[in-house]
């Protein structure tokens, strides 16, 4: 337990009684938690991992403008080291006539998003925590969620230590926590993509500060999110093609790259190995007692097309704390209000999971579609949505703020 936490209050059945438990303390799970707090809504995270600090991870994300506001209002953002800015995206299908290019004056915002290190965010998140005085037991798995009469049980099984089991009025299942079994848990329903992305670092000699270029090439998307001079790669495609590539030595692989991207790149090369990481869509079903709450990846768990994964994450967070029917941080909130306000919540995001859901599921099985014919209509469909302001606008709001 942190040092100067309260200690719960205590079941009936003597156990640790918590208003909420939130399982996962990256990203997600802490912004859940600092957005409770912000509303004077106690609650305690436990990760199965080590701390943050000392572990960096330099896998590159995408945050959007709304996602920076929601940071900077949680005192999250001004912690997070080397934020670069995205002010310009470029989409286009290789090859074909048609594209679309976004830019923050069409928001009349300072940028589109951002792009940062996984591990500057999750460093970042983690000092928030600390300095809200919100409680993390690290090293501290989750064995299992199961309903009781008025509350979930929790069994965790900590490092090095006894199990034990604590109760809350609400269990909320955020990063890392989408392995945990209990009869409150979640079905889940998952579907792997015939792609992996390729991941790595990339230089070449016409870089651009600020704009972002997500080009249609071939059987799958090639994302470029600007960096310090350089940028951060996804490139998707088939299983087989990524081992070619990967067999084929860094000339061969920095050259086909060049190809994928186009001319306007100049030479390209790998700055760094290009990892392989294989895709899957995966959704959590209903959950067999509503006091569970899947949010972020433990919710859903998105093709990296359009790199809306931790921003719908986010949305999920802030969702929950908007709907939570309490701000006393001593109080126990009634049955009857908690299960009105987790409906009102499941109602309040099934919009917004729902499309980006699907879009994205769309746009990946689109893009993966490699033949002339499918790359003129792509080609057609993004000069169409350029052309037309009102879907251009609308196309840019969801990116940027979600459905609604």
């Amino acid at each position: 337990m942190q040092a100067g936490a309260c200690p719960p209050a205590a079941t009936p059945e003597g156990l640790p009684r918590l208003p909420v438990a939130i399982v996962g303390a990256g990203p997600v799970g802490a912004v859940a938690a600092l957005a409770l707090a912000a509303r004077g809504v106690r609650a305690r995270v436990f990760d199965a991992r080590e701390p943050a600090a000392g572990k960096p991870d330099r896998r590159a994300m995408a945050l959007s403008w709304g996602t920076r506001l929601a940071l900077e209002r949680l005192g999250v953002w001004a912690r997070i080291a080397r934020p670069d800015p995205i002010t310009r995206v470029s989409v286009s299908e290789r090859g074909a006539f048609g594209s679309i290019e976004f830019t923050c004056e069409d928001l009349d915002t300072p940028a589109l998003g951002f792009v940062v290190d996984y591990g500057d965010l999750a460093l970042a998140c983690g000092h928030a925590l600390e300095a809200a005085g919100i409680p993390i037991e690290w090293k501290t798995p989750v064995a299992s969620v199961d309903p009781v009469s008025d509350a979930v049980e929790l069994m965790l099984a900590p490092e090095g230590g006894a199990g034990y089991r604590v109760a809350a009025s609400c269990v909320v299942l955020a990063d890392g926590a989408e392995g945990i079994d209990g009869g409150a848990a979640p079905s889940r329903i998952a579907r792997a993509y015939r792609q992996v992305a390729l991941v790595g670092d990339v230089g070449c000699e016409r870089f651009t500060p600020g704009r972002a270029f997500e080009r249609f090439a071939g059987s799958g998307p090639l994302a470029l999110l600007p960096r310090a001079g350089y940028f951060a790669c996804v490139w998707i495609v088939e299983p087989e093609v990524a081992q070619d590539l990967l067999g084929a030595g860094s000339a061969a692989l920095a050259q086909a790259l060049e190809q994928a991207a186009g001319p306007g790149f100049g030479a390209m090369r790998w700055l760094t190995v290009p990892v392989r990481v294989p895709l899957t869509l995966r959704r959590a079903g209903r959950a067999a007692d509503p006091r569970v709450v899947p949010i972020g990846n433990a919710s859903q768990m998105l093709h990296p097309v359009a790199g809306q994964g931790f921003n719908l994450g986010v949305r999920d967070a802030l969702g929950l704390a908007s709907a939570w029917p309490f701000g006393d941080p001593a109080a126990t909130v009634s049955g009857d209000a908690l299960a009105r306000a987790l409906a009102a919540f499941a109602r309040s995001r099934l919009v917004d999971r729902s499309l980006t859901v699907a879009a994205t599921d769309a746009i990946a099985r689109v893009t993966a579609i490699d033949n002339p014919v499918a790359a003129a209509l792509r080609g057609f469909g993004l000069a169409a949505i350029d052309v037309l302001p009102a879907v251009r606008r609308r196309a840019l709001d969801t990116l940027v703020f979600g459905a609604s």
